[in-house]
């Protein structure tokens, strides 16, 4: 039986809550008969009778069994649809209620948007007075940051000229490191720093590397490459190998002690990044300039990537000693990177003509 409905629908194969019952009422039926003609079959014993009974049974009972399984089917089909109209019906009383609450919220901040103005142009008030606070408190730090710089300069010895502009300062002629004049170098002066005796040099590097280590222990900085005393002999080493170091001695051997003072000056240039001053690879060699600028720095959050590349500085360090005519220091120098892991192991070879002489 199907109700008007159901007849009427176009898809035939779904019916309604009360159409299902009634099937699963007939096919109950139908299985009452098949379990009474069977009962009645199995009374007749007959030996002419008892093939077809057997296949006749097993007929009825392969159909009983698939009525069975359709009626589960139909069963599991209803109780889907049921918690299905539940959750619907949950749903729906959820939205209500938040329709509901939204309006409360609503009608409370109607009530309140007649204190709001007054509220507003308090805390505009504030915020304006709040500026001209952090305005005078910026422009005392400003201040406070080169009288702490002077003060710890004259600490560790290092003697600076005056500022000369806003934020940053230019050296004076003859500023220098305990009392020492930094050795000259760059474009102007190559091979300025082999007429210094080894002692003076070493005496000038031990200078910075002890400033470099009180700024960087005093700014919280992690450098790239770490400073280790061994005996009395100073060595840079990188801070994730615990093999592979050189030296901060001009009386070691030469391309090594070239490598380790630039790590030396990379180390610089890095600190003063970190406390938002921009040096390039070609002031690298201005080490005391360099320790200037760091010290002086705002200490803002750096923009952008660290881009100084330990190739750049190290042709620089070369530039010191003999610039760019000594190939047979260049390659040394080469040798001593890679024995570091400091640039491309797959170079192999040094092209004497190109200035790109290693990957690093």
């Amino acid at each position: 039986m199907q109700c008007e409905v159901c007849k009427t629908g176009r898809k035939a194969k779904f019916f309604c809550g009360l159409c299902i019952q009634d099937r699963v009422t007939q096919h109950d039926w139908v299985v009452g008969q098949l379990a009474m003609r069977h009962s009645k079959l199995a009374a007749v014993d007959s030996s002419t009778q008892v093939g077809v009974m057997q296949q006749l049974y097993e007929y009825q009972s392969s159909r009983l069994e698939q009525r069975r399984q359709r009626v589960a089917r139909l069963r599991a089909a209803i109780a889907e649809r049921q918690q299905q109209i539940t959750a619907a019906q949950n749903m729906l009383q959820s939205s209500v209620s938040g329709l509901q609450r939204r309006k409360a919220q609503q009608t409370e901040l109607a009530q309140e948007s007649h204190g709001l103005h007054r509220q507003e142009r308090g805390a505009l008030e504030q915020q304006e007075q709040g500026r001209a606070a952090f305005r005078r408190l910026a422009q005392s730090l400003r201040k406070d940051r080169a009288t702490l710089a002077s003060a710890l300069s004259s600490v560790v010895g290092l003697r600076l000229g005056a500022p000369a502009g806003d934020t940053y300062a230019q050296l004076a002629d003859g500023d220098g490191l305990f009392g020492l004049a930094w050795p000259s170098g760059g474009e102007e002066g190559h091979g300025s720093w082999g007429k210094y005796p080894r002692e003076y040099i070493d005496a000038c590097v031990g200078h910075c590397a002890h400033v470099l280590s009180v700024l960087a222990h005093y700014y919280h900085v992690g450098l790239p490459f770490r400073i280790v005393r061994r005996g009395a002999r100073l060595v840079i080493r990188q801070q994730w190998e615990a093999q592979g170091e050189a030296p901060l001695s001009a009386g070691e051997e030469r391309p090594r002690f070239v490598v380790g003072l630039a790590m030396l000056f990379y180390d610089v240039l890095f600190l003063c990044w970190s406390r938002g001053v921009r040096v390039g690879a070609d002031q690298a060699t201005e080490a005391v300039a360099n320790l200037r600028r760091a010290a002086m720095g705002t200490g803002e959050k750096p923009r952008g990537m660290f881009e100084v590349e330990v190739y750049d500085v190290v042709v620089r360090v070369l530039a010191l000693y003999s610039g760019a005519a000594d190939e047979e220091l260049r390659q040394q120098v080469h040798l001593v990177l890679r024995s570091l892991h400091l640039c491309d192991d797959a170079v192999d070879s040094v092209d004497n003509d190109d200035d790109n002489w290693a990957i690093i």
